[in-house]
């Protein structure tokens, strides 16, 4: 992509934008940033600032649907994502991670793994770091894992990695893309515009990424929990096995359920890159969780706290709930933004004993909840009140974990996740300290 001369804007003024406003005047481009707030320093009269571009990058959490935009299109301007504007310029080969749930695990693990044999990988994209801070910086000898959202995703116009990895595909984000269709469409994209030469990891499991595997012209190494696959990585007789060999034991891991997904797709990618058995199965037996997956954060009188606040949606809650040993208190709660509660109650393991509910969400998942028949229910002002809620009734029914999993987004009370995560562990501390 020539920039040199050309009027880009770069529309929004986080992180990603950020980087992707320093990456284009690096490369010549006469840039400016645009953004919605009012109150940021910045353009703010859309038609004047998009009218003069030649070029328009969008950060992550822009919608592409915005009617200017579509006239910016129509005008033959050229609309891209940040992502795709940092693949440009990257040498280096690129291993592309998208799924509902997994990908930052996922994405570390194979940067992990890679790093431990040796090799220059970096973490990137929606994981933290902006792909476009580094991407032309790296040389054809080393290798970007990117992290790649559905909002990432959504803009892609010939967005092509060296590896695509496709974990997992269930109801998420259809706010923003408006139903399931464009949301695997946008899915989609990860793969679509690759080679023959290119390679494709995908889920066996799951129904919908089987339906997309006609459409995959690169390699395809398939992996599954379920069975055998050619090629690929799967489960067999307690061992996690790659095109008909062990790698590794399944108790040499703690991850258990949906996790195992994360597992067997980094298998197949550093399997595939040449990463020997050892190196694989050592790199998996070091590695240490992504913060706020299934975490540890403490215990009480025997009581084992977990902290899953990235569990913003009801797959990633239900991935939990199956990875989790012994009987549990469950805590749900969050944003309202259309989950369907009873989709969780209806494949709730047995081990999760009963639950404690908060947030702007708390009537429908309370609903959901006795409509299915599920009696040990509570509902509580806030998440510590619901932790200490979950904590006593863990002890009189004789439990062995409280989980924080909200199947939730965190808007509600907090910015994201992360923030979410960090007050439920302060909340364990206080909760600790009186007890």
């Amino acid at each position: 992509m020539k920039l040199v001369g050309k009027n880009v804007v770069v529309y929004g003024a986080g992180a990603s934008g950020m980087s992707a406003y320093q990456l284009v005047r690096e490369k010549g481009a006469k840039a400016i940033i645009y953004d919605d707030n009012p109150y940021a320093e910045h353009a703010t009269d859309s038609k004047g600032v998009i009218s003069a571009a030649d070029i328009i990058v969008l950060s992550p959490g822009v919608d592409g649907n915005k009617d200017f935009l579509l006239d910016a299109k129509l005008e033959n301007k050229t609309v891209i994502g940040e992502l795709e504007l940092a693949s440009e310029f990257c040498l280096a080969e690129q291993i592309a991670v998208t799924g509902t749930n997994g990908k930052t695990t996922t994405t570390m693990l194979i940067d992990y793994i890679l790093r431990r044999a040796g090799k220059s990988s970096y973490a990137v994209g929606n994981i933290g770091t902006p792909f476009s801070a580094i991407a032309d910086k790296l040389d054809a000898t080393e290798i970007a894992v990117v992290e790649a959202s559905s909002f990432q995703l959504e803009s892609s116009i010939k967005f092509s990695p060296d590896t695509a990895v496709i974990l997992n595909i269930k109801p998420d984000h259809l706010d923003r893309h408006g139903s399931m269709r464009k949301y695997v469409e946008a899915k989609a994209n990860i793969f679509r515009h690759q080679s023959e030469q290119d390679y494709v990891v995908y889920n066996d499991d799951d129904e919908i990424i089987r339906s997309l595997v006609p459409g995959m012209i690169a390699k395809k190494v398939p992996f599954s929990q379920l069975h055998p696959v050619s090629g690929g990585a799967y489960i067999s007789s307690g061992f996690i096995c790659f095109d008909g060999k062990p790698v590794l034991s399944l108790e040499e891991t703690d991850m258990r359920g949906a996790e195992l997904e994360n597992l067997l797709a980094a298998v197949a990618v550093c399997m595939t890159h040449g990463v020997s058995a050892y190196n694989v199965s050592a790199g998996i037996i070091e590695f240490e969780r992504p913060k706020y997956r299934r975490q540890k954060s403490g215990s009480i009188d025997g009581i084992a706290v977990y902290n899953d606040s990235k569990a913003t949606n009801v797959s990633a809650c239900l991935c939990a709930c199956e990875s989790i040993d012994g009987d549990t208190v469950l805590i749900l709660g969050g944003a309202k933004r259309g989950e369907n509660f009873c989709e969780l109650f209806r494949d709730l393991p047995d081990k999760i004993k009963a639950i404690a509910i908060s947030g702007e969400n708390e009537a429908d998942i309370f609903e959901c909840a006795k409509a299915s028949g599920f009696e040990n229910v509570e509902v509580y002002p806030d998440i510590k009140s619901a932790l200490k809620g979950a904590y006593m009734t863990a002890r009189t029914l004789k439990c062995v974990n409280v989980l924080f999993s909200p199947s939730s987004k965190s808007y509600d009370k907090f910015t994201g996740y992360e923030m979410r995560g960090k007050h439920f562990d302060a909340c364990l501390r206080e909760l600790m300290a009186e007890v």
